[in-house]
Order: C-alpha cells, then sequence, then structure tokens
C-alpha cells in the first residue's frame, strides 16, 4: 500500500467518498464492509448477558485480513457498566490482540491509572494507541513513558483545547490523526495539526504513513 500522499484515517465510525485510506470502526454485529476495520468491544456496548458471544464473534471476525486493529475498546468510568466488568472484558480483548499481533485503539476515560496497570501487569507487546486524545500533559507524559501511541481528532479544531496544547509533545514517531465521529473531514483535521506543528502537510502525511505502515501494516 503506497500511502504517503494519502490523507490517512485511522478511527472512523463513518467512510467518507474519497480518496482517504480510513480505518472504519466496525460494530461486531455487522459483516465487514470496509477493506481496513478495526473491531472491538466497546465498554459502552459490552452485552452483560451475552459477553461470551461477544468475545467469540470477536475472535472470528480477527481471522479477517481486513481487521487491522482491535478496538476500539478500555474503560469508560462515567457509564453504568461495571468498572470490574469492563476490565475483564478489555483484558480479554488485550489477550485477543496479543493473539493475533492486532494493534489496539483504545478508549478511555477517567482511568488512565487502571490502563496503565493492565498494560504494565500484562506486559503487552502489541503498539496501544489512544484515541481521541484531548487530556493533559501530565497523562500524555504518563502514557508516552509506557509506550503509548496517541491519535487526534476534532479537539484540534479547538483553540487552547488540551490536544492543540499537548500535540507538541508528541515525538512524531507515536502520532496518528483521525475523525471519529465528528462532522468534519481527516483534511481539516490534518490542516490544524499543520499549523500548530508548523510542519507542511506534505510533511506530516508522510510522518503519519510511516507510522501507519509500522503500526498496522508491520512493515
Amino acid at each position: 500500500m503506497n500511502s504517503d500522499s494519502n490523507y490517512i484515517d485511522i478511527h472512523t465510525h463513518s467512510l467518507k467518498k474519497s480518496e482517504t485510506i480510513q480505518v472504519y470502526n466496525q460494530p461486531i454485529e455487522e459483516t465487514f464492509h470496509a477493506n481496513l476495520c478495526s473491531v472491538g468491544i466497546h465498554p459502552w456496548h459490552i452485552d452483560i448477558a451475552n459477553t461470551k458471544q461477544q468475545l467469540e464473534k470477536l475472535e472470528t471476525l480477527l481471522e479477517s485480513k481486513k481487521a487491522l486493529a482491535i478496538g476500539e475498546c478500555g474503560l469508560d468510568k462515567l457509564i453504568d457498566v461495571p468498572i470490574q466488568l469492563q476490565e475483564t472484558i478489555f483484558k480479554e480483548q488485550l489477550r485477543l490482540a496479543e493473539k493475533h499481533k492486532k494493534t489496539i485503539i483504545i478508549h478511555c476515560v477517567r482511568a488512565f491509572d487502571d490502563l496503565l496497570r493492565i498494560r504494565k501487569e500484562m506486559k503487552l507487546t502489541v503498539p496501544m494507541i489512544v484515541h481521541g486524545f484531548n487530556n493533559n500533559k501530565e497523562i500524555a507524559l504518563q502514557l508516552l513513558k509506557s509506550g503509548c501511541y496517541f491519535s487526534f481528532g476534532k479537539a484540534l479544531l479547538i483553540k487552547d483545547s488540551n490536544a492543540s496544547q499537548v500535540i507538541s509533545i508528541i515525538p512524531s514517531d507515536r502520532l496518528f490523526l483521525e475523525t471519529d465521529d465528528a462532522d468534519t473531514t481527516i483534511e481539516n483535521i490534518y490542516s490544524a495539526a499543520s499549523n500548530i506543528l508548523n510542519l507542511e502537510t506534505e510533511t506530516l502525511k508522510k510522518i503519519i504513513s510511516a507510522n501507519f505502515k509500522n503500526v498496522f501494516l508491520h512493515s
């Protein structure tokens, strides 16, 4: 895949008609309808009565070459699903990621201490990307120290957001961009990131392309 000249959106909930390389967040209940996908059990969508079936379905989907990553998955302390159950399902997905050598796309809300603890306990070797990062410098530095990657999205469009202030301390080889569920384009996200980082857009494309090949395509 020659991606050097393309915009790359590593996490989107809606496919857009463009020349962009898009990694579509595929619900496990659906059959694949994109060539590049991530599949996972979001903490919001844990079916308490059917977790075993959800995990079995996920592993089946991971057998496809279209499944580049597991996610989004993770921990969210603002929802009603018990955090103990969230952690159990999250760990099972991390085990699948190790087994199938898949990158992990992380959803994390007010649970970074738990995320870092689990990452250390499980001695993970596969790449872990915290998507939609919009937290403070202290959290970013802790995640960097643990070896995590970062994906930035719509928060870059907001002046003085955490994301806008933190992106400049992220090493270029740990950086990704995304649209998530935002009503904007990946081109707008790249433009915002380029302005903040004082980089030409074409230079940023090459950086993200190299990271994409390394983390998602293992090349």
